[in-house]
């Protein structure tokens, strides 16, 4: 399967487990060794400024919400849209930070777009292409508005799954066969 590194994977509406159910997840990496996801539409109650002291000294000028990235735990990483801080390119003005000096970097200046996320969602070597083909996951490409958009949590998820519905309905009928809004048939 061709890398889903920079896509979306939305929950299908049947997909019951907890920890993913609804849930719409950027692709940060991708290969034969399995992947790394972080859930867009899970914030925290907590600030990133909340647990700043946890992880640096550094000064955090941040009070976003934090997000919950997946049920592994792990450092903290970012998703952001300022190339020089990027540890992993995602997509186009969409990287994430890794390494300290990157979250010290971000967190210290209100320049450009970024999340924060606690935990992350991974999969072994073929366990996401196998959740795939099961139908548990819709694949769509990512935008920095997936991610920066600030859509509620729900919102995210309906949008996404519509993109992806349309993106499959065009790939087994042709564009030309679909009306503008398909209510009007």
């Amino acid at each position: 399967m061709k890398s889903l590194r920079g896509r979306l994977l939305i929950a299908a509406p049947g997909l019951i487990d907890p920890n993913f159910a609804r849930s719409v997840i950027l692709v940060a990496s991708h290969g034969d060794s399995g992947a790394l996801g972080l859930i867009l539409n899970r914030e925290l109650e907590s600030d990133v400024s909340d647990v700043w002291r946890q992880i640096s000294s550094e000064p955090c000028v941040r009070f976003e919400k934090l997000h919950h990235g997946g049920p592994i735990s792990g450092t903290l990483m970012a998703v952001h849209d300022r190339r020089p801080l990027a540890n992993m390119l995602v997509a186009d003005d969409l990287y994430v930070a890794t390494e300290l000096n990157a979250m010290e970097s971000l967190a210290a200046s209100t320049d450009g777009r970024v999340l924060f996320f606690a935990g992350h969602a991974g999969w072994g070597p073929g366990q996401l292409e196998d959740e795939i083909r099961e139908g548990s996951w819709f694949v769509a490409p990512a935008s920095p508005d997936h991610v920066f958009g600030g859509h509620d949590a729900n919102a995210l998820w309906k949008d996404a799954a519509t993109l992806a519905g349309r993106r499959e309905i065009q790939s087994l009928i042709g564009p030309r066969h679909i009306p503008e809004d398909p209510r009007s048939n």
